[in-house]
């Protein structure tokens, strides 16, 4: 048979284990299909350390022997960002489904360090070919129709106008039929609903449960779904139908390829990522051939798209189903993987720049972080907000910022004479400007793609699927600098981190002086945003061009987000005198209100305080300027006597009054009775398997209760004689009030507060 020459959308890509290649799925038209295509064998590569006496030239041949490898050569790569030249390595080719086989086998070779060992065969087919998920290719048929020779993307990874093929989505629920509280995985299947994307709901209950099951299958394979959406997929719902298919001896396949559902329980891990614990389930179900989105999972899916995920495929090149699970940093160490491997840099098996050496006076110099101008609380009339637009991720571009490009040599110990280095504020640091480092040059892509995006946002061109675009990227650049620092990060380093913050407070410094000589008072100043007031009413003019003058002379540009008919910095709850940093509400000059920090915007505030607080904003909000809101304190005060005095009348849904909370530790790690602890312990004696990173729900019981058990409930335990302490919630309203007013306006008020709940 002659081959024939098609076209077609990639959703994914998968290993085929029984042929030892590579499963493309392409969608052509309504039809998704797999084709195999063995065009590809990922590469490890192996270096030999030390003094060893045997030639490379000899482990290849050594290497060769191995019976899942399929040839060996001697190139030229470099090991490491810091090099100026390449080595020699042996680069090992295998199967796709062999290479973490051959991977854990190469590392038993003494002396040896094995690279790309961690690096998914599907994510190296994409970043060598140049093909993504979601992107149209051109693909030639060749003898077996089954089969693929050759493929070629026929889009620009680079374009932000791209189009996504059209997916058939489908919605999965499973319900158990159980008298318990949580259902054990021997409770028998109920029925399960499957939603299309149209709207329109499948309900499958047959009389019995090895008849439905069957009916979902027969569902699953007429719908045909590209895309399975989940709630709790990986960690409970394939599982579970997993046990019920084995218990009725039904194959249930939910992948193209006919692999049948078989999800062991694997153990669950929790971590500290980025100041809190994550949990994440033991479980990762991936299918072959439909992509497997679990909602409580993926932070790029969204109920009004999936342009979140599409947009991480094309900037990681990674497959959509992992996409979907990554996390932020994840997603930055894929961009820089990207741009390492197009280098011709060989990915590390484990991070190999350890800190420099410093003096504790260094470390004391360095150790400063980003800059704060403390405010004063207060309330303050026509305040101008102005923020830099992406501040740290412009600032590791613009200085060349990397981990290979930061110097602590003195400049005639630089090997080019210090002609190409950059001092670094304030530290005993320079950043080469030679070459570009590979952390600026991965972020320059993303800081770009952004961009583009917010223009044409401002354009009205399709504004909700940018916003989704846009808010992906913006997920990533924020995460980029504190990704820098990470101490596991293959590409990181912490005095490249303590760099962009210094290059950052220089920054935030030049801004202050370009507003003073504008006659621009600085009142709030966090990071990369300055609030300020004029000596006078607001000039629109003014405020632009102070805008254009940060932005020519700091390199960054800096945006008017809006002017403020009042703004308000509410004082510490421990020192009235001073203000947290990062709270404050105003009122914009067309009646918007925005609020930071405050309970209305945490999670960890009940809906019926976060509505209390909201409503005496409202209230406040009226007032045109600050004299107005000192008179509208009282008006606000009342509206928190109203809900407090609901509450004591027992007129209040309890499901307003839950309280949501992480788990920092498991159960049984926890010492005191705090609420949280109480409530994982309630939840564990219940069934409910719990670890830390999990978050949980309860409403206070009885704050002051001598039996722990009995101070708070957890919100699956509720029952309809389930009540709440009406004193312990009127406190959090009168702590939501007293949040809003800097304490000079709030201490003639006292008696009034003291009164407040009786």
């Amino acid at each position: 048979m002659t081959g024939t020459t098609e076209r077609g959308w990639i959703l994914d890509a998968t290993v085929d284990h029984a042929h030892n290649a590579l499963r493309l799925w392409i969608k052509q038209g309504t039809t998704t299909s797999g084709y195999i295509y063995r065009g590809f064998r990922p590469s490890l590569f192996v270096h030999i350390e030390g003094d060893s006496e045997r030639t490379l030239e000899q482990v290849s041949r050594a290497i060769e022997e191995h019976p899942l490898v399929d040839q060996t050569e001697i190139i030229h790569r470099f090991l490491s960002v810091y090099d100026e030249d390449r080595s020699p390595v042996i680069r090992v080719r295998t199967g796709p489904a062999a290479l973490y086989v051959v991977a854990r086998d190469l590392h038993q070779i003494p002396d040896a360090v094995v690279y790309h060992a961690d690096l998914d065969p599907v994510q190296q087919f994409f970043i060598e070919e140049d093909v993504f998920p979601f992107g149209r290719v051109e693909f030639d048929r060749s003898g077996d129709e089954m089969t693929i020779s050759r493929v070629r993307s026929i889009d620009d990874r680079d374009d932000v106008e791209y189009e996504i093929p059209p997916l058939n989505i489908i919605r999965l629920e499973v319900f158990a039929d159980s008298q318990r509280l949580f259902p054990h995985l021997s409770d028998p299947l109920h029925h399960v609903t499957i939603e299309h994307d149209n709207g329109r709901v499948l309900v499958i209950g047959e009389q019995t449960e090895r008849e439905t099951l069957r009916c979902l299958q027969h569902a699953i394979d007429e719908i045909d779904p590209d895309i399975i959406v989940t709630n709790g997929g990986d960690e409970y719902l394939f599982h579970y139908l997993t046990i019920r298919a084995r218990a009725n001896n039904i194959i249930l396949t939910l992948s193209r390829d006919g692999t049948p559902l078989n999800v062991r329980e694997r153990q669950p891990s929790s971590f500290w990522q980025y100041n809190h614990v994550v949990f994440r389930p033991g479980n990762q179900v991936m299918f072959n051939g439909r992509i497997h989105i679990d909602t409580s999972r993926s932070l790029y899916y969204s109920p009004r798209g999936l342009d979140g995920i599409v947009e991480g495929c094309r900037i990681a090149m990674t497959p959509p189903q992992r996409v979907a699970r990554m996390s932020i940093g994840s997603v930055n160490a894929a961009i820089q993987y990207y741009h390492a491997l197009k280098r011709g840099l060989l990915i590390p098996p484990v991070k190999r720049n350890p800190e420099f050496l410093k003096s504790l006076n260094v470390l004391a110099l360095i150790d400063r972080g980003g800059l704060i101008f403390q405010p004063t609380p207060d309330v303050y009339e026509d305040v101008v907000e102005c923020d830099f637009s992406s501040m740290y991720p412009t600032l590791m571009v613009r200085n060349n910022i990397s981990p290979e490009t930061i110097c602590t040599q003195k400049p005639e110990q630089c090997r080019y004479g210090g002609r190409y280095c950059r001092d670094v504020p304030e530290l005993p640091y320079r950043v080469c400007q030679r070459r570009k480092g590979i952390v600026a040059e991965a972020l320059e892509l993303v800081i770009r793609r952004r961009r583009e995006f917010k223009r044409l946002i401002k354009q009205g061109r399709d504004t909700t699927r940018y916003q989704l675009m846009q808010n992906t990227l913006k997920g990533v650049l924020v995460s980029c600098f504190g990704y820098l620092g990470f101490k596991n990060a293959r590409f990181g380093r912490v005095e490249a981190h303590t760099a962009v913050t210094a290059f950052a407070r220089k920054t935030l410094l030049r801004t202050r002086e370009i507003g003073e000589r504008m006659g621009l008072d600085l009142i709030h100043g966090i990071v990369d945003s300055v609030w300020l007031r004029m000596r006078g009413p607001v000039d629109y003019e003014t405020i632009q061009e102070f805008c254009r003058r940060v932005t020519e002379e700091t390199g960054i540009e800096m945006s008017l987000k809006g002017v403020y008919r009042w703004l308000t910095i509410p004082s510490s709850r421990m020192h009235r005198r001073i203000a947290p940093l990062n709270r404050y509400y105003g009122v914009y000059r067309n009646g918007a209100i925005k609020v930071r920090g405050l309970a209305t915007r945490r999670r960890d505030s009940c809906l019926y305080v976060r509505d209390c607080q909201m409503e005496m904003m409202r209230t406040l909000a009226r007032a045109r300027n600050r004299e107005e809101f000192v008179r509208f304190i009282p008006e606000a005060h009342a509206v928190c006597r109203r809900f407090v005095r609901k509450l004591f009348v027992g007129n209040v849904d309890a499901r307003d009054l839950v309280i949501h909370s992480r788990l920092s530790r498991s159960p049984d790690e926890y010492r005191a009775p705090t609420r949280t602890s109480i409530v994982a312990h309630q939840l564990k004696s219940a069934g409910r398997s719990i670890h830390a990173g999990q978050r949980v729900g309860y409403v206070i019981v009885d704050a002051d209760a001598r039996i722990p058990e009995q101070r708070v409930r957890a919100v699956e335990l509720m029952d309809r004689d389930t009540g709440y302490d009406a004193e312990a919630y009127a406190q959090l309203c009168i702590r939501a009030f007293e949040e809003l007013i800097p304490a000079q306006y709030l201490e003639p008020m006292q008696p009034q507060l003291a009164d407040v709940s009786r």
